[in-house]
């Protein structure tokens, strides 16, 4: 084992300090060499290509919203099972008359709200969970491929290698069309899926075509369920790079954007914590997550974040669940003078603004 290590870290410096690429080497020996111009080409936006709202998207959530009103667009993160306290969220604006005007949701809240637009009450999305519907769809595929991974050389030698991912994702997906509209037309409410296009980087909203499929982009982990392909293009989870989606919420029209985060907060633990390479991939995976959605968290009109800290990337546990959804009701009931006072400000600013325009053109 140590010999491997030695080998790659080898490798590693050797790939780092090779020649420069033949395009440089060509700059470096001319005579106008200047040691700034191949610097100078790079653009910072290269490291993170910019988020796509197409016009249709946004068409789309404007025709389906109210015009006499403000609108409001919930933006639902990401979080593996920790976001099933979005459920909870959806419950206590419905209990308290806050009317939702759309969704937009990356990952699992993808499901949840995509659910939740075709007409499906908390309580019936709720039940997905607690009977186990969503995780045995899930993992239908991931644990037929554990059994038969001693037969995998046989099948890799007749059929070739498959597709990066545990899982081809046909049982979710299969879940997905028995639950949803074949489109997003078909939807009650504006609804879109954040994905994330693994051939170029770039950050998508898919709000047009097979819905299903789209929410099954959105929940593609990587390496766990295999890249899903829309339209020529190769897409997995949202989460990548828009976990907590409140600026695609409001690129889309949205008057006010309430958001969902469901990350976990970074506290200390104990270094014995870390005995295994599961807990410390889970931590680092925490960690990254929470500095990526932290300045989003911070730009959003109102934030809700429930305290599910104790929720597992997947559970089948009822308890678990249950307690996730009456955090997510209690975190929501803490801002709801908030979200009142938001709507009531921006009628207000309508209101005076519809008034203005009326005198200016009766002048």
């Amino acid at each position: 084992m140590n010999k491997l290590i030695g080998l790659l870290l080898l490798l590693a410096v050797t790939v780092s300090t090779g020649p420069a690429p033949a395009s440089d080497a060509a700059q470096m020996k001319s005579a106008n060499f200047n040691p700034l111009q191949i610097a100078a080409n790079r653009d910072p936006d290269v490291l993170v290509p910019p988020t796509e709202v197409s016009p249709a998207a946004k068409e789309t959530f404007e025709e389906k919203s109210p015009q006499h009103r403000p609108r409001l667009v919930l933006a639902l993160g990401g979080g593996a099972f920790k976001s099933v306290a979005e459920i909870g969220v959806l419950k206590c604006l419905e209990d308290n008359g806050i009317e939702i005007d759309g969704i937009v949701g990356t990952s699992l809240g993808s499901t949840i709200g995509a659910l939740y637009c075709a007409g499906m009450k908390p309580n019936e999305i709720e039940k997905l969970f607690v009977d186990e519907t969503v995780q045995d769809a899930m993992l239908k595929g991931v644990i037929v491929r554990k059994i038969l991974k001693p037969l995998a050389p046989v099948k890799h030698l007749i059929l070739g290698k498959p597709f990066a991912g545990m899982s081809t994702g046909k049982g979710y997906l299969k879940l997905l069309r028995k639950e949803l509209p074949e489109d997003f037309k078909s939807l009650k409410k504006p609804f879109a899926a954040v994905v994330t296009n693994i051939t170029d980087g770039q950050t998508c909203v898919l709000s047009e075509g097979d819905l299903p499929l789209s929410v099954l982009a959105s929940n593609t982990v990587p390496t766990v369920f295999r890249p899903v392909e829309i339209d020529g293009k190769l897409y997995v989870d949202g989460g990548l790079r828009a976990n907590l989606p409140n600026n695609i919420a409001q690129k889309l029209g949205a008057d006010l954007t309430v958001s969902v985060l469901c990350d976990k907060a970074i506290k200390p633990v104990d270094n014995k914590t870390f005995k295994s390479m599961r807990s410390v991939i889970l931590r680092v995976a925490d960690i990254m997550m929470a500095a990526a959605d932290h300045p989003k968290a911070e730009a959003s009109d109102v934030l809700i974040f429930p305290d599910v800290d104790f929720v597992p990337p997947l559970t089948k546990d009822e308890d678990i669940i249950r307690k996730a959804i009456a955090a997510g009701y209690s975190a929501t009931k803490q801002v709801l003078p908030q979200i009142r006072a938001e709507l009531v400000a921006l009628e207000q600013r309508q209101t005076k603004q519809t008034a203005t325009k009326e005198e200016a053109e009766v002048r």
